[in-house]
């Protein structure tokens, strides 16, 4: 397992699109910095983890849907998933040593830079350490969900233009377009079918993941809603989490095995 976090190192190290992405990540949660350090020590904490994130949501899938579908299309390219495969190693094992070399790196690159990133933060707000584990958990759930969705268009896709056009339309589609249907279909939403309704805003992770930093910061109130807006909240954060990791990373993987196509592994 070693021998793959460290392969995958030192592929994603040698590329100028890594350290690009890394600095633009730096530079994006600096400018929030910069924007909210004049807010409330009390209060100000919590405003800068939500900006923070809702900055990260344009940011983080970017990142993680290239990253990930590229260092799949490249061991097909260079012909190393051959090698890989012909030492009896089946392809469900490599994705799956592959997946946790991808999101080790990733997730090891985030965690470091915020836990430096809070030591400014620390002398200008009130800290909340478990306010800041909370901010950490729903970065690392996106981080999992986008890595394994970038795999999975990594083990479909033949070509690199293939994967660019995949790329940009899951963006596309993860960012806009799921926001666009659900708002057709929002006239047609009654006290009776509001709960399906809202499994399925939720099954947008981006969606899941800001409902549950906005309870576990204390920002969004679950108290004094209306009945309709009860019901439509009536999930809890936490299964709704469960169950997008469950779609968006378990169920993603078992496709991306079984979406593969053997005439195209080199």
């Amino acid at each position: 397992m070693m021998d793959y976090i460290w392969k995958e190192w030192l592929e994603i190290s040698r590329g100028k699109a890594f350290w690009f992405f890394l600095i633009l990540i730096i530079a994006t949660s600096l400018s929030v910095f910069l924007n909210t350090k004049g807010l409330p020590p009390d209060h100000g904490f919590e405003v800068f983890l939500l900006t923070l994130f809702e900055m990260d949501t344009y940011v983080i899938p970017l990142l993680c849907l290239f990253f990930a579908s590229f260092s799949i299309i490249q061991e097909k390219e260079l012909r190393t998933l051959i090698m890989i495969l012909a030492k009896n190693d089946s392809y469900g094992q490599f994705l799956w040593k592959k997946s946790l070399a991808v999101q080790f790196i990733s997730m090891a690159a985030f965690i470091i830079w915020y836990f430096i990133l809070m030591i400014p933060v620390k002398f200008l707000f009130s800290f909340h350490l478990s306010h800041f584990f909370y901010f950490l958990l729903a970065i690392v759930i996106m981080i999992l969900i986008f890595n394994q969705i970038g795999i999975f268009l990594g083990s479909v896709c033949g070509t690199k233009v293939q994967l660019i056009g995949a790329n940009i339309f899951t963006l596309f589609f993860f960012i806009y377009l799921y926001d666009f249907v659900l708002l057709y279909f929002l006239p047609k939403v009654t006290y009776e079918n509001v709960k399906l309704f809202s499994f399925i805003y939720f099954l947008h992770p981006l969606h899941t993941l800001r409902f549950y930093l906005e309870t576990s910061l204390g920002t969004f109130s679950l108290d004094y809603l209306s009945r309709m807006m009860a019901k439509f909240f009536s999930f809890s954060p936490s299964i709704l989490i469960v169950i997008n990791i469950m779609v968006w990373g378990m169920m993603i993987f078992f496709a991306s095995v079984l979406c593969y196509r053997k005439g195209e592994q080199g």
